[in-house]
């Protein structure tokens, strides 16, 4: 029974209240719109294509021994730098350095006798096939020499271009063969960036585009310009090599190091 008076109660409640708020004499509560989210749909990248890169030397080489010989001592060891023309390695190479001067002398005889039988044709005390011979024998002699001087001369292991010393294979007193490899050398100055780029960025990337360069080991941006694609496009990977040149000069930077490539998509 009380069940129901309550139940009576409540229904009289509910419909005043809402008599009330039909009539305008309570305010509906106010539902917070809640804006929608800010959905970026960009593809990154897109404007802007991303590669990984890599810093080589323009020039790099092994330098090895043009004849056998005994190392007499070397001049640089690792991570050295040095200069254009400067002896790395020197051989000991008395034995052709004798050669050289036994051809010298055997070429100043020659030219003595090629003298004397040109005085004596002016008597014609002599044959001109005796002269002939004569200035042959010169010629060869003059040969002998050229071709001593220039064995003397792999006596000294000379850099081809300023750089750095990468490795040493030698040590000093060791003998060493024709073509045993005795220094690996870089230029560490005149270097370029190398990347592999996507296929599809043939279309636009064309040499003289300027982009920049974020190296991972220093942490500075440095700026480039393409120099030259890649002769064929991988079918693998649908990729092909590009080359950039750094312009200026950058000593903190090292052959080897990597980064990343952003290019303005013209």
């Amino acid at each position: 029974m009380k069940f129901k008076v309550y139940s009576t109660a409540i229904s009289r409640l509910a419909g005043c209240l809402l008599l009330v708020w039909s009539s305008g004499g309570m305010a509906a509560p106010e539902v917070k719109k809640t804006p929608p989210p800010n959905l970026d749909l960009s593809i990154p990248g897109r404007d802007a294509p991303q590669g990984r890169a890599l810093v080589v030397s323009r020039l790099e080489t092994t330098l090895a021994s043009q004849i056998p010989a005994v190392i007499q001592s070397i001049t640089v060891d690792h991570g050295n730098r040095f200069e254009a023309g400067q002896v790395l390695v020197i051989l000991d190479c008395q034995v052709l350095q004798a050669e050289l001067t036994k051809a010298k002398m055997e070429l100043e005889a020659e030219e003595q006798t090629d003298q004397a039988n040109r005085k004596l044709r002016e008597y014609k005390s002599i044959s001109e096939l005796e002269v002939a011979v004569s200035a042959s024998k010169v010629k060869r002699a003059k040969a002998q020499v050229n071709l001593a001087a220039a064995k003397a001369a792999m006596c000294q292991i000379k850099a081809p271009f300023a750089g750095r010393v990468v490795k040493r294979k030698v040590n000093p007193y060791q003998f060493v063969g024709e073509g045993t490899p005795l220094l690996e050398v870089l230029d560490d100055v005149n270097l370029r960036i190398q990347l592999v780029a996507s296929s599809s960025w043939i279309s636009w990337l064309k040499p003289g585009l300027e982009f920049a360069v974020t190296i991972d080991e220093t942490g500075k941006k440095y700026p480039a310009v393409v120099e030259t694609l890649g002769s064929r496009i991988d079918p693998a990977s649908q990729t092909f090599e590009v080359w950039a040149v750094l312009p200026g000069q950058h000593p903190e930077l090292l052959s080897g190091m990597s980064g990343t490539v952003q290019f303005n998509r013209p």
